[in-house]
């Protein structure tokens, strides 16, 4: 099996068998590695046809633990959620959450 092949299995499984946002996360899940030991972040593993954007399906199925809406964070408007827009999301919510 080419490493490939064999990331793509392992996200397959992360994705199928952890839920996979939470504010205390740090971008990673409880199940995120590789068979390699390679942490993989949540976006990537959300991002399961690899075009790097998240539609409102993939949003919707890897954003379950979270209290947080499609258009908060698809800040353009485009009906997609772009690495970048999920990013500065994230950074948001970690600057909202310190005293």
């Amino acid at each position: 099996m080419s490493r490939t092949s064999a990331v793509a299995a392992a996200l397959a499984v992360a994705f199928a068998a952890a839920p996979l946002l939470s504010a205390a996360n740090d971008d990673r899940l409880s199940r995120d590695q590789t068979p390699t030991g390679e942490h993989v972040p949540v976006f990537d593993q959300i991002d399961s046809d690899g075009n790097g954007m998240l539609d409102k399906d993939e949003f919707a199925r890897g954003t379950t633990a979270e209290n947080v809406t499609f258009a908060e964070v698809d800040r353009n408007g485009d009906g997609k959620v772009s690495r970048q827009e999920w990013d500065e999301h994230k950074k948001l919510k970690k600057s909202q959450s310190r005293p």
